[in-house]
């Protein structure tokens, strides 16, 4: 065949090659798009092959033929992905969409001080590039073998919808939440997916199989609902951990939501749709915030449970030699020039306490001017400094994050910034429970595991093992991890003593059950409007603690009177007594 004949055929197979590639651009199905891809390239190639040939010496030619394989390859990938983020943009769109789309509703947070207006966020949501199988999810199973959530006929259920702020959701509409966010990658079985498959189901638009695993909690379901149920239809939260490994065994709060709302079926019609679409829209505009996980992202003030940290830091900083050291409770103690004097919540408390009184007896009776004391006793930078060491910060740090990492959590704060300590009545007000710190559920019931477990802080947590359903190898398995040491072994040991007077003696004495011994404290925290939140925070039994508890009820009065009573018949299911 003459030499300008094959060029003249080149040429033309050139130009078809474009053509082919340019039309594959727009044609819908996937399959002739790669044909066209294909055929477009190999007739792109003629041209250079056989230039190559002709110009060319033999030694060079093959490496230059060589290099263009690879071209026409890199070409290939480059069409692939032109293809798919601008001629097929919208079905690329729709695709994705039928796994997640972004979240970005944000809902307030609790009683935050100084500006109630501040925002907190839901947390992130997770949008995988590869198409999945999304009617396969791994299973979520309790300590005690109940299933939290499943899939059923291509859908995820959530059995016991009372659980929505730890298990949260896995929503085609509005992503995901908790755990199914924190663990998506193994519940999707992506973890196990090799770089090179995610690659090609991107490039090619291919499905991928996937090997969902299955995950194990440390919760207590038969403790979980002992705890929803004592704390009823009152907005708050309660929290039951293992002061020993870190482990939360219960973690209540109210409003709930239903998580089963927020799912659409495989192959959902409008109606459902609409649907899902007016409860997320009923959700994020109630404004009791449903969504919002009070026991891990409800921001309080302390109230008087902070004494426990201040009592702590006394013990442990050697302001005071033990709990039967020498504490004055005067009715009222003034601080600095213009700033009203600390006052006790009951007038002639020291009737109660005696005067001069000791540790045990101003914690039992909570006697505000003997902490404000400990607090100044101490100092800004020392008391800070323990505050910190407890896992409350400034709230201007940047960079924090929560010990909690199983499901949103926030951090919580002593004060704003150090200014704020440095003056003594400030400093006075935050040492027993007012000025500006704010603190959640999760916070508290850590602060009194401290106690409990010889001053050692244990990083919470609520999944204790994830396991592949296939091959049932254990993918992840959460071991203990000891964060930090609080204060020293015999600081803690004075402190159970401490609480456990507050029980015998004091304003604690209420949740005494039969046979154990519980060291405890009330707190009231004072709020802008409505009557103050009630708190309660609990360790049991004294001589060796197995629970920690935090309790919380918004605008509940005193913490005798609300928080109490719930904490106890936790307690009472956690020990296997009768309340």
């Amino acid at each position: 065949m003459p030499q300008r004949f094959q060029l003249v055929l080149a040429w033309i197979g050139v130009v078809v090659g474009i053509a082919l590639v340019g039309i594959g651009f727009y044609v819908e199905s996937t399959p002739q798009w790669r044909l066209q891809l294909l055929v477009g390239l190999l007739l792109l190639a003629v041209l250079p092959w056989m230039l190559i040939g002709k110009q060319l010496p033999l030694v060079t030619r093959g490496l230059a033929r060589l290099s263009l394989v690879f071209i026409l390859g890199f070409t290939a990938v480059a069409l692939q992905l032109a293809r798919e983020q601008i001629s097929q943009a919208s079905v690329t769109r729709e695709r994705v969409a039928t796994l997640f789309q972004p979240i970005s509703t944000t809902i307030p947070e609790i009683e935050r001080r100084p500006d109630p207006a501040d925002r907190t966020s839901l947390g992130t949501q997770k949008v995988w590039p590869v198409r999945i199988d999304t009617s396969q999810r791994g299973h979520v199973l309790s300590r005690d073998n109940i299933v939290i959530t499943d899939v059923e006929d291509g859908r995820r259920i959530y059995p016991d919808p009372n659980v929505g702020h730890i298990i949260g959701f896995n929503s085609r509409l509005y992503g995901t939440s908790g755990i199914e966010a924190s663990y998506g990658e193994y519940l999707a079985g992506m973890s196990v997916l090799s770089p090179t498959t995610m690659l090609e189901s991107r490039l090619l638009g291919t499905p991928v199989e996937t090997s969902p695993a299955g995950i194990r909690l440390v919760l207590d379901m038969g403790l979980q609902r002992v705890a929803q149920n004592a704390l009823g239809d009152r907005k708050g939260a309660v929290v039951l951990l293992d002061p020993r490994t870190g482990a939360i065994l219960a973690l209540a709060t109210y409003p709930r939501f239903d998580p089963n709302q927020l799912m659409t079926p495989d192959q959902a019609s409008e109606e459902d749709v609409a649907q899902v679409q007016a409860a997320w829209e009923q959700l994020t505009s109630n404004p009791d915030s449903p969504l919002l996980n009070r026991a891990t992202q409800g921001r309080y003030p302390p109230g008087s449970v902070i004494k426990t940290l201040t009592a702590a830091a006394a013990l442990d900083g050697g302001v005071i030699d033990g709990p039967g050291a020498e504490v004055t409770c005067p009715n009222r103690l003034p601080t600095e020039a213009g700033a009203p004097p600390v006052r006790n919540a009951v007038e002639n408390l020291d009737q109660r306490t005696g005067d001069p009184s000791d540790l045990n007896r101003v914690f039992a009776f909570s006697c505000n001017t003997a902490f404000a004391q400990l607090g100044l006793a101490l100092g800004p930078e020392r008391f800070a400094d323990y505050a910190e060491r407890f896992g409350l910060h400034y709230a201007n740090e940047e960079g924090l994050t929560p010990d909690l990492r199983d499901v949103q959590a926030d951090v919580g704060s002593i004060a704003t910034e150090p200014a704020f300590l440095e003056r003594e009545a400030a400093l006075a007000d935050t040492a027993y429970g007012q000025g500006q710190a704010l603190v959640t559920p999760l916070d508290m019931a850590q602060m009194v595991a401290v106690i409990a477990n010889d001053g050692k802080l244990m990083r919470p947590y609520i999944v204790e093992r994830v396991r592949d359903s296939v091959s049932q190898e254990v993918l992840f398995q959460r071991e203990p991890e000891v964060l930090r040491e609080v204060i020293s072994p015999q600081a803690a040991q004075q402190m159970r003593e401490v609480m456990k007077q507050s029980v015998e003696i004091g304003y604690a004495k209420p949740v005494e059950l039969p046979g154990v011994s519980i060291g405890a404290k009330t707190g009231t925290a004072e709020v802008s409007s409505g009557d103050p939140h009630s708190w309660f925070v609990a360790i049991a039994p004294v001589e060796q603690p197995r629970f920690a508890i935090a309790v919380i009820v918004e605008n509940g009065g005193e913490g005798s009177r609300s928080a109490l009573p719930v904490a106890r018949q936790v307690l009472a299911a956690a020990l296997g007594v009768q309340p």
